[in-house]
């Protein structure tokens, strides 16, 4: 079985809000796509897209899961002609920082935040007197448009970019790349979360880690975590760990899907690993150390 990998990149058209853990009446907002939510929004594309009726999001959805991995989206930057991602590394004594392709100058989290994310009032409405509900005001986080520069003015505009793999007895490479607009995230009915296609262009690395592609699953080659990973008594990791849940809408009822604890993305390990990238998009130790 072979992989065919394409290097992804999404322009901002409107605010993305990613949801995370909530802080009080602060809905936060994740910085990164997982690939769950990048799912989602491209099985909701070419369903309406390819219906001749009622669109059949179940068996895209399943069709996708099978033939179709995705890596996380990442924030980017237009510098000069190519887009470059900002990627998540832990560093040990220092936590969680933001380092820009080809660069090895780091950001360390909360400036980084301060970068991308902005928050937007809101409030539910009582229906016997058409104003405010008591005590449920409330903020929430979004990635914006523009990034933010140093002194708070607006920057260049903000893409998200990472990879999708799909096998290459498939056939779906071309109806992947006939879609180029997803809505990705929360709050899309409400104007959040529209992506425009920026390029889709064939590759043979993702971001600086090497990639098996003539296998089942492909396999990545990195000392730093890409994506949520299962955890593995074999490597010792540097990083955070956090519980992930959603809801799996396929079925005849709704169930709660939750893994955890897993390792976030931008864990660290002393040595390059092989991971397999599961349907799930999040990944799997396949080996020892390299």
């Amino acid at each position: 079985m072979s992989w065919s990998l394409h290097r992804w990149t999404w322009r901002l058209a409107n605010p993305l809000f990613i949801g995370a853990t909530p802080s009080g009446a602060l809905n936060r907002c994740r910085v990164y796509v997982p690939a769950r939510q990048l799912w989602g929004a491209l099985t909701a594309e070419l369903a309406r897209q390819e219906a001749q009726h009622d669109p059949d999001y179940r068996k895209v959805g399943d069709h996708l899961r099978e033939h179709v991995r995705f890596s996380y989206l990442y924030p980017a930057e237009h510098v000069g002609s190519p887009w470059l991602a900002w990627l998540p590394r832990y560093r040990a004594g220092e936590g969680l920082s933001w380092v820009r392709e080809g660069s090895n100058d780091a950001v360390v989290d909360r400036r980084f935040r301060r970068r991308l994310l902005w928050t937007r009032p809101g409030t539910a409405v009582d229906p016997d007197s058409d104003s405010a509900l008591d005590r449920s005001l409330r903020e929430t986080e979004c990635v914006q448009t523009s990034w933010r520069n140093e002194e708070g003015s607006s920057g260049g505009p903000v893409a998200m970019v990472g990879y999708v793999l799909c096998r290459q007895d498939a056939g779906l490479s071309n109806r992947v790349s006939t879609v180029t607009t997803l809505f990705i995230g929360g709050d899309t009915r409400y104007g959040l979360g529209r992506t425009e296609l920026a390029s889709m262009d064939p590759a043979t690395a993702m971001f600086d880690a090497s990639v098996e592609l003539d296998r089942d699953e492909p396999c990545i080659i990195t000392d730093r975590l890409l994506a949520h990973a299962h955890p593995a008594e074999e490597v010792t990791l540097c990083g955070n760990q956090e519980a992930v849940g959603g809801w799996d809408m396929t079925r005849q009822r709704s169930d709660r899907r939750t893994s955890g604890p897993v390792w976030m993305p931008g864990s660290t390990c002393q040595h390059r690993c092989r991971w397999d990238l599961l349907e799930s998009g999040m990944l799997r130790l396949a080996g020892g150390p390299r």
